[in-house]
C-alpha cells in the first residue's frame, strides 16, 4: 500500500481546527519517483532516482527464474535482469511475479518498469514497446531415443505434439504439411506424451525444452533452430530513452564474456561430434570465434554466418561451441 505524507502546513491546521470538519488530503505530489513513473516517457528517470529497477516476471519458470531449494534466486532472465539494471546505473533489481499474460499490464499500469519472462515481441499486446533480442533461438526436434527421425523431412506420415502455441502450430501447418496429425498440450511434463509413444515426435522452444527434458531420460533433441525467433524486454510504450537504455545494455552484455557464461550456465548443450560422412570439418580451437574461424578459411569475419548456418541444426546457440566441437565448414570449390 502506497503511503501519502501531507505537507506541515495542513496537518497544523488540522490540528490547529480541532479537526472539526474532514479535509480531504490533497493531491499526490508531483515530483516524486512514483508520479514520474506514471507518466509516459519518464520510467527510466523515476527508477533511477528510486535506484530500483522493478521487473515483472512470471514465478517458477525454469531455466529462466526459479528460486531453488536454498532459497536462492535462479534463471538466465533473472542474471540479465541484474546486469541490465548495472548498465542502466540502477544498483538494485525488484521481482513483480504475476501470471504469464498478466505481465504487460503490471508495465502498462506503472507496477513494474519492465517485464521478461520468455516474450517473444508482440505487437498486438497493446501499449507496449520491446527492445532488441537478448536471447535468439529457434524451435527444436524431440524424439525418443532411437527414433529414425532425425530432420523434419522425417515427419511424414507422423504425430507430432507441440506445446498449445499459436506461433508453433502455424509453424508446423506452414512446413510439415504432410504430417499425420498435430496433438497440443498444455502444463509442465507434457513431453510425457512423447516419451509414453503418444505422439512420435515435438515441437518446442528450444529454451524451455532444455530444462523440461530433463525429466524425460529416454527423449533427446535431435535438430535446432528450425526457424528464427528471440526474446525481448517489454515495458510501456512511449519511453524512448528506456528502449535506446536496454537496447545498449544488451549489445554491451551480449559482446562480453559473461554472457557465453550465462548461455552456458542456463541453457546448456553439448554439440555431436557426428557429422554427415564426406563432410568438410574444421575442430574449435582454443580462443577461436566463428568471426576468427570465417576470416582464416574463408577471407572475412562477414562469412560467419555462413559457417553457422552449416551447424544450426546440431546446436542451439554459438555461444555453446567451445574447445573440441567439430563444425562442418564449407566445402572447397573444385578448380575449373
Amino acid at each position: 500500500m502506497r503511503k501519502f505524507i501531507w505537507p506541515c502546513g495542513v496537518a497544523l491546521l488540522c490540528f490547529a481546527a480541532g479537526v472539526a470538519v474532514a479535509v480531504p488530503p490533497p493531491p499526490p505530489p508531483t515530483s516524486d519517483a512514483s508520479s514520474v513513473a506514471a507518466e509516459a516517457g519518464n520510467v527510466l528517470k523515476a527508477a533511477k532516482q528510486a535506484g530500483v529497477l522493478r521487473v515483472a516476471t512470471e514465478p517458477d519458470f525454469p531455466p529462466l527464474y526459479w528460486v531453488d531449494e536454498a532459497g536462492k534466486e535462479q534463471g538466465f532472465e533473472y542474471e540479465l535482469a541484474q546486469r541490465i539494471a548495472k548498465e542502466l546505473g540502477i544498483p538494485k533489481v525488484e521481482l513483480v511475479e504475476g501470471d504469464y499474460d498478466k505481465l504487460p499490464s503490471l508495465a502498462t499500469e506503472g507496477k513494474a518498469d519492465i517485464f521478461m519472462a520468455g516474450y517473444v515481441p508482440d505487437n498486438s499486446i497493446e501499449g507496449v514497446s520491446w527492445s532488441d533480442s537478448y536471447l535468439d533461438f529457434g524451435l527444436c526436434l524431440i524424439v525418443p531415443k532411437g527414433s529414425p527421425v532425425k530432420t523434419i523431412k522425417q515427419l511424414k506420415g507422423k504425430t507430432i505434439g507441440a506445446y498449445e502455441d499459436p506461433a508453433a502450430t502455424r509453424w508446423i501447418d506452414e512446413n510439415i504439411a504432410n504430417r499425420k496429425a498435430v496433438k497440443t498440450y498444455m502444463g509442465p511434463g507434457w513431453l510425457f506424451h512423447v516419451d509414453n509413444r503418444e505422439v512420435d515426435a515435438a515441437i518446442y522452444d528450444y529454451p524451455l525444452a532444455v530444462e523440461e527434458i530433463k525429466a524425460f531420460k529416454r527423449l533427446q533433441i535431435v535438430s535446432f533452430n528450425l526457424n528464427k525467433s528471440s526474446y525481448a524486454v517489454g515495458f510501456k510504450a512511449g519511453n524512448p530513452d528506456l528502449q535506446q537504455a536496454i537496447n545498449t545494455a544488451i549489445k554491451t552484455i551480449e559482446a562480453s564474456d559473461d554472457y557465453a557464461g550465462l548461455i552456458k550456465r542456463y541453457l546448456p548443450f553439448k554439440i555431436s561430434q557426428e557429422v554427415p560422412e564426406g563432410s568438410a570439418t574444421y575442430t574449435i580451437q582454443a580462443g577461436d570465434t566463428l568471426g576468427k574461424i570465417a576470416t582464416e578459411k574463408l577471407g572475412s569475419p562477414a562469412s560467419w554466418e555462413i559457417i553457422w548456418d552449416l551447424n544450426k541444426h546440431r546446436i542451439p546457440n554459438p555461444n555453446l561451441l567451445d574447445k573440441g566441437d567439430v563444425l562442418i565448414m564449407p566445402k572447397a570449390k573444385e578448380p575449373l
